[in-house]
This record gives C-alpha cells, sequence and structure tokens, in this order.
C-alpha cells in the first residue's frame, strides 16, 4: 500500500470516528462551513465517498451526489465507513494516485488524492468543532496536508474554484490543524 493511501486510510478512520459520535440531537447544530449544519456537512463527507471513487478510476465529478441525501435514517460513521471501503479501494487501481483535477482554464491542478486528503482532514475538523470532539485529527494525515496545502493556495485563487474562503488569522502556537483550518478560511 502506498503512502498517500496510508495517509488517506488514517484521515478516513478518524472522520469516521467522528462521524460515529454525532448524533441526531446534533444535526441541526451550526458548523464552521457557512453552508452546513451538522447533518449537511455529514452529508457532504458521506458523498464525498462515491465522488472520488468516480474520479479515482477516471470519471468525472459527479455534483449531484452532493445534493442527494446519503445518509437516510442511518447513523452517519455507519454510511461513512462503508464508503470509505470502497473509495480506498478505487485509490489502489492503476494510475489513480496519478490523476489531477481539471482546472476551468483547461489546465491540470492538483493530485486528486490530495484534495481528498485535505477535504477528509479540513471537514473532520469542520465536525469536530460543530460537535465538540477532540479537533486535533490524525497527526500523520494533519501533517501531510499541512505539507501539501499550507502557503500553497493564495487567496488570490480561492474565489475561482469557490471551495475556500479567504484565510483568516491563527497563532503560530495553535495546533497545526487549526492554522490549516484557518488558512482555508475558518474562524478557530
Amino acid at each position: 500500500m502506498s503512502n498517500d493511501i496510508e495517509l488517506l486510510e488514517k484521515a478516513l478512520t478518524h472522520t469516521t470516528g467522528l462521524l460515529s459520535n454525532v448524533t441526531p440531537d446534533q444535526y441541526g447544530q451550526s458548523t464552521p462551513c457557512d453552508d452546513f449544519d451538522v447533518r449537511a456537512l455529514a452529508n457532504h463527507l458521506v458523498a464525498g465517498n462515491p465522488y472520488y471513487v468516480s474520479l479515482a478510476q477516471g470519471g468525472g465529478p459527479d455534483f449531484s451526489l452532493f445534493a442527494r441525501d446519503q445518509i437516510g435514517d442511518e447513523q452517519p460513521g455507519d454510511v461513512y465507513a462503508r464508503g470509505a471501503k470502497d473509495v480506498l479501494a478505487a485509490w489502489q487501481t492503476e494510475g489513480a494516485l496519478q490523476r489531477q483535477m481539471p482546472l476551468p482554464d483547461g489546465g491540470m491542478g492538483p493530485r486528486i488524492v490530495d484534495l481528498h486528503l485535505l477535504e477528509v482532514v479540513l471537514h473532520g475538523w469542520d465536525l469536530a468543532t460543530a460537535t465538540g470532539q477532540d479537533r486535533t485529527g490524525d497527526p500523520d494525515a494533519v501533517q501531510a496536508a499541512m505539507q501539501g496545502w499550507y502557503g500553497k493556495y493564495p487567496d488570490e485563487v480561492r474565489g475561482q474554484g469557490g471551495m475556500f474562503g479567504p484565510s483568516k488569522p491563527a497563532p503560530d502556537t495553535a495546533p497545526d490543524l487549526d492554522r490549516l483550518a484557518a488558512y482555508f478560511g475558518r474562524t478557530i
């Protein structure tokens, strides 16, 4: 198993644990993501696994996955755990780790697996913050996300993708994941 897959597996396992602790009475709570309450964020995380399965296998982005209820009456951690197995298997297919995200201008962006790792780590932080859980993340996955993204996604290009707000201040002494979250527009 490659290091990329091992790191992603650690992040997915950590986020599965966070989702497994979510209860229906927390669904309406706000999150650091302006567009999501806890239930919407959980659904977004669950939908991310089949979304990245398609991308890992060379398919195009299917944003309709995020508009559908992926959880139903199930516990979010259970649904996410099943999807995590599928997406880890997809990343192990030939050429998957080399695939890059196409950019609107026709160029090629970051490796998709790196974007997936960031999404799992960052939204895990969002979920932990919203539900009062430990938000330090898996140390190896957080370190990989920091090395791959921190300081490398300037504010001036963020408006093009619409995925992240302008960076916000964070003390140098803050934990790495808090600093990464602030870098991607979260208030810590």
